[in-house]
């Protein structure tokens, strides 16, 4: 059966983990660009016993703040909007697995992997400085949900699975689950987050925590988090399985290539979190069940991997490894291929590759997008009269502008010479209408300055939104339609804002918006 039609499939199934109505709604409203916290205190409002959960976890040890915190709305404001979205999840997360299809062993295993891979993935973020550490916290807590749907609906196929040796069930897991199912936990994982409304940077990483080397990433955070999820399932490995030396080997050449961290670091790093662990159980209440302790697993798992240096498995592991670099390196100039050299923003080609995705995604559950077709109004008289090189400085003055006025999960890129596009995701009229009209105002408001040289740009900028009735095939349709809006804008004096529907019917977007230029 083809991945698409087992997804819908997983889509149906009335036991597919769901969060709450309350949580729901709050990551209904989260995900608005103009959403406050004071929006969700009263969502939350409704919940007092999850408020109370709330106000545990975050004057927990996990946060490590100096003072408690005592209202809902300043816990809310110590973590941000984003990340308290995924906080409510990882809250949430025990009620929404309970199942009576599954042995307690098999549940509490899921858990030591799920909660050892989130206090490990938070610790790693915190040692590097990171500012949304409790965003790859419930990133690893959710990383293995597509285990729990994969149980349910295959059940004979993961139980055979199980009975493959520790060793090649640790680096192939993916790949089993892949030749019984069909698919494998890990994507089914990221469609539940994206179902979930989380933005890519999180259903990403998931997708490919097992394997980053191996995928492309949309953004190098998404990228970075992808490596962050998969030190923290290879150090849960590792504590379920201490006599797997190939499990620490990775970890330590996971430390050394992404995390600046020595053999010597890795293991002072693990060694203190069991028992963060144990109090992050507790904090759910979670029933783990026995569960190892790091430093005792590391002392087993560094004794047999000196053992294992001096056979000739080493050499084959190293040759491996070489690979791995230079599939590494492969990743990196791919990565660099999708960015415009001068904005520094995605080029066409890969706005088109995204938005193909996107339309797919569109027509698998229902999800919808607004693209943003942008040329700059007098930008020819600025380059001609200053100069090329003025010229290029108002395109990347310009490429900032979009990219700060943008959420991290939106798409900026230069279409060609002076126009760009955005792509909002997650939105609908009214939003898109609003981020338009953002836009306009900040290019609007910019002057570029070079010496004695400055000079002001305006912007026609034509909007569609794509949902699952729109009659667009395909990118280039969707890019020519935006592209059409756009140019009426022009036609009707430039310097304003006009919207395109599927069937092509133009309105502009009013008075609020259009504008004389300037």
């Amino acid at each position: 059966m083809h991945k698409v039609e087992l997804l819908k499939r997983i889509a149906e199934n009335p036991n597919i983990p769901s969060p709450p109505t309350v949580v729901l709604r709050v990551l209904e409203r989260a995900s608005a660009p103009d959403c406050t916290i004071g929006e969700l205190c009263q969502l939350l409002q409704v919940d007092p016993g999850l408020s109370g959960k709330i106000l545990r976890v975050v004057n927990s040890a996990m946060f490590g703040l100096s003072r408690p915190v005592t209202s809902v709305q300043r816990a809310l404001a110590v973590v941000g909007i984003n990340s308290a979205r995924l906080l409510l999840l990882s809250i949430s997360l025990p009620a929404m697995v309970q199942t009576k299809q599954l042995e307690a062993i098999l549940m509490q295993r899921y858990w030591q992997s799920s909660l050892a891979g989130a206090v490990v993935a938070q610790a790693l973020a915190q040692r590097l400085q990171a500012r949304d550490s409790e965003d790859d916290m419930a990133a690893a807590l959710l990383r293995d949900l597509g285990e729990l749907v994969l149980r349910q609906m295959f059940p004979q196929a993961l139980a055979e699975i199980d009975n493959q040796p520790a060793g090649d069930f640790v680096l192939s897991q993916c790949r089993f689950e892949d030749e019984a199912c069909g698919l494998n936990h890990a994507e089914v994982s990221a469609f539940i987050l994206d179902r979930w409304r989380l933005p890519k940077e999180m259903s990403e990483p998931v997708k490919h925590h097992h394997h980053p080397d191996d995928a492309e990433f949309s953004t190098p955070k998404a990228q970075h988090r992808a490596y962050t999820l998969h030190f923290a399932t290879r150090a849960a490995q590792l504590l379920a399985h201490p006599d797997q030396p190939v499990l620490l080997q990775h970890l330590l050449e996971l430390g050394s290539k992404h995390f600046n961290m020595n053999g010597e670091e890795v293991t002072e790093f693990l060694a203190p979190l069991s028992d963060k662990i144990s109090d992050f159980a507790a904090l759910l209440k979670v029933d783990m069940g026995p569960t190892n302790d790091f430093a005792t697993v590391l002392g087993m798992a560094s004794t047999e991997l000196v053992k294992l240096s001096l056979t000739a498995n080493l050499d084959r592991q190293h040759e491996a490894e070489m690979k791995r670099r230079a599939e590494i390196e492969a990743q990196r100039w791919r990565q660099e291929a999708a960015f415009d050299p001068l904005t520094k923003v995605f080029n066409r080609r890969f706005l088109e590759l995204k938005l193909q995705e996107l339309i797919q995604q569109t027509a698998d559950n229902g999800s919808r997008f607004g693209v943003l077709f942008i040329d700059l109004d007098g930008f020819k008289p600025l380059n001609d009269r200053f100069g090329h090189g003025f010229g290029d400085l108002v395109l990347q003055q310009v490429a900032e502008c979009l990219t700060r006025e943008v959420r991290q999960e939106d798409i900026v890129a230069r279409y060609g010479g002076d126009e760009f596009c955005v792509v909002a995701t997650q939105v609908d009229e009214h939003s898109l209408r609003m981020l338009g009209q953002r836009i306009w105002e900040r290019i609007n408001d910019m002057t570029v300055r070079q010496g004695s040289s400055e000079g002001k740009v305006g912007a026609s900028i034509g909007t569609v939104l794509h949902d699952r009735n729109s009659t667009w095939n395909g990118p280039a349709e969707l890019l020519a339609a935006a592209d059409a809006a756009m140019y009426q804008a022009k036609t009707q004096g430039k310097n304003r804002i006009v919207t395109l529907s599927s069937p092509p019917v133009s309105a502009a977007f009013g008075g609020a918006v259009a504008a004389t230029r300037r």
